[in-house]
């Protein structure tokens, strides 16, 4: 009996502790699902793309940079908007085809376009007397006008571009360094170089180093040295209406207050007046920085205070005579009548 109840406790004391084991254990893992692919659609064949030819592709970005070089997409955009779309579109051939039919339409017009600048700045030179004043720069720029003539007629494009180019850009030198000395003579002549000398000195200084390099072919920087010149006489020649404005107007204002003074408003009133109107516009153009003309106005308007003030004098001097004319006959005529009044009394005595 003992024994039959050992082998039971036996039995579930085993029982327990398989399923203590059990419940300690972790879950075995859920199998992961195969991942699929991103995407089940088969690649793009490139097959039905045209293949690109680096040949005609090159042949094409060629004609159309030489056809922009002569400003064919300006001559002609309609045309070049059609070329672009073929290019595009990666018709290299014909794009090529069409930006060359641009070229040879745009060469003439762009060449006519250059020599018109070159002649409009050489004629506006020689028009002003440059040629008569400094002979010797004009024939360097002729020369390279000529050239690059020549070289449009014998086709070699890019060779009589940059040759017109230079031969305009020798010209724009001339035309800036001609301004810049006519001004340095109005300086001189109008006595302004003391208002700024240094400048002055400054522009003079510049104005010779760019025409030395005019001479010696380095144009770049006689263009820069040219237009520095004519900078520091502007300058010059602005400082100097400033002052000489400002010295107009005061000799203006003494002459106005003297009129004043003497009531030539009063005996010259239409004078007065106009003089007035001169010197109202000429504190307008000064207050609005327009130096020049103010002081060309405040000029007249002194000269009419002074034709005023003449006036009134001359007026003045006119009225005494009359006066003392008068006067004087006034006299005469008493001493007439004394005269006349003792011949009567006499008579009858």
């Amino acid at each position: 009996m003992k024994k039959r109840l050992f082998y039971v406790f036996f039995a579930v004391t085993m029982i327990i502790l398989v399923n203590i084991s059990c419940k300690s254990q972790p879950p075995a893992p859920t199998p992961e699902e195969p991942k699929q692919p991103a995407s089940t659609q088969p690649e793009p064949s490139n097959q039905n793309q045209p293949q690109i030819d680096p040949a005609a592709r090159a042949k094409a970005e060629e004609a159309r940079k030489k056809a922009a070089d002569f400003e064919g997409n300006a001559y002609f955009p309609g045309e070049w908007e059609a070329a672009e779309a073929l290019f595009a579109a990666g018709s290299f051939t014909q794009a090529a085809n069409a930006y060359d039919s641009i070229t040879k339409l745009s060469i003439p017009l762009y060449a006519q376009a250059r020599e018109d600048e070159i002649l409009a700045y050489r004629s506006s030179l020689i028009s002003g007397g440059a040629r008569e004043s400094f002979p010797e720069y004009f024939p360097p720029a002729d020369k390279e006008a000529l050239l690059a003539l020549s070289q449009y007629e014998a086709e070699d494009y890019y060779t009589a571009k940059d040759s017109a180019a230079k031969s305009l850009l020798m010209f724009q030198v001339m035309a800036t360094a001609f301004d810049a000395w006519h001004i340095r003579q109005e300086i001189i002549e109008r006595d302004f170089p003391y208002y700024d000398l240094d400048k002055f000195e400054q522009g003079d200084e510049v104005l010779k180093i760019a025409m030395e390099a005019y001479k010696s072919d380095d144009l770049p920087p006689a263009k820069k040295n040219a237009d520095e010149a004519l900078d520091s006489f502007n300058s010059v020649l602005s400082t100097g209406w400033v002052s000489y404005a400002r010295k107009r107007g005061e000799l203006a204002e003494g002459e106005r207050i003297t009129a004043h003074d003497n009531r030539t408003r009063i005996s010259s009133r239409i004078i007065f007046e106009e003089a007035e109107s001169y010197f109202s516009v000429a504190q307008e153009l000064y207050a609005e920085k327009k130096y020049e003309r103010a002081a060309k106005q405040f000029i007249d308007a002194e000269a009419m205070y002074l034709i005023a003030r003449i006036s009134a004098s001359e007026k003045r001097s006119f009225a005494n005579s009359t006066i003392k004319e008068a006067m004087e006959s006034i006299e005469r005529s008493d001493e007439h009548a004394e005269q006349a009044k003792l011949i009567i009394e006499g008579g009858l005595e």
